[in-house]
């Protein structure tokens, strides 16, 4: 302890030592990141709770696309990086190689909907793919729980798991346009509900704590996730992340306590004032 008291009174001295002139400091401004909450567009899947999958290359689908691509313009991001292993990142930027050459049309998902689209209108020449490992065995956590006789949380998840269901059913519909699906995916409500990965910690007793155990996995892989951007996120840059929203949460919260990059929120670009007069 008295080697750090002393470490912050020597730092404290060193700022208030005369120079005599103003320094002025020629390093660039901190990596700007923000993190955009996607729905898949081609249903996903694999997640616990899956949209409905509409045609987002009709005419319509496209135009409002557009006008998202249009508002994200507006951050100017100089690199986009994606949901996506590394290990394809080559493959992708080939196809993207293609589509900016006019060899290849785009495919429905985010990643070139939203991903190439922008790039391509900002000049990009590649995208970043920084996914990574990690599943999530609801399987595993349920069957520690019924074990453990944890009827109550049982419950309390079934209970919260029906109200985020509700909650998205309303807000994600296909009768909502993909600009209002994904303010709605990047809302501070939206993200609350992340805490329903808490009671899945909960599920398990002390010799099979299988909740914590994969909720590990799944603050680990995000963990991971933010490492990757991060090294992409030099001083100066600007990186927009299209990522599924249920991973916003969590890379939210670790680029705001990063305290060398600094946190941009998608809904001061997604959201204009004309949006909010017309409410």
């Amino acid at each position: 302890m008295r080697a750090i008291m002393t470490a912050i009174s020597i730092a404290a001295g060193l700022s208030l030592a005369p120079f005599g002139h103003a320094q002025v400091s020629d390093a660039p401004s901190p990596a700007e990141v923000m993190v955009l909450g996607t729905f898949h567009f081609t249903g996903g899947g694999e997640d616990m709770i899956n949209p409905e999958v509409d045609d987002f290359l009709a005419p319509a689908r496209q135009a409002e696309i557009a006008t998202v691509l249009d508002r994200l313009e507006a951050f100017a991001p100089t690199r986009i990086a994606v949901e996506l292993m590394p290990e394809h990142e080559a493959g992708f930027n080939a196809r993207y190689a293609e589509f900016l050459a006019g060899e290849r049309e785009l495919g429905v998902n985010e990643r070139q909907q939203i991903g190439m689209r922008l790039a391509a209108r900002l000049g990009h020449d590649r995208l970043y793919a920084v996914d990574a490992e990690g599943g999530m065995d609801f399987d595993a956590m349920m069957s520690a729980a019924e074990a453990a006789g944890q009827s109550a949380l049982m419950a309390e998840w079934q209970s919260y798991i029906g109200e985020v269901q509700a909650h998205i059913a309303e807000t994600d519909s296909l009768d909502k346009s993909v600009l209002e699906r994904l303010v709605s995916g990047n809302s501070e409500e939206m993200q609350e509900m992340h805490n329903l990965y808490l009671l899945l910690a909960q599920m398990g007793g002390a010799e099979d704590p299988a909740g914590a155990r994969e909720m590990t996995n799944w603050w680990g892989r995000n963990i991971h996730i933010f490492a990757n951007v991060a090294r992409i996120a030099e001083p100066g840059e600007r990186v927009l992340v299209l990522y599924g929203s249920g991973h916003k949460a969590l890379l939210d919260d670790y680029f705001q306590g990063a305290p060398n990059i600094t946190w941009v929120d998608p809904l001061d670009y997604l959201v204009t004032d004309a949006d909010t007069a017309t409410q």
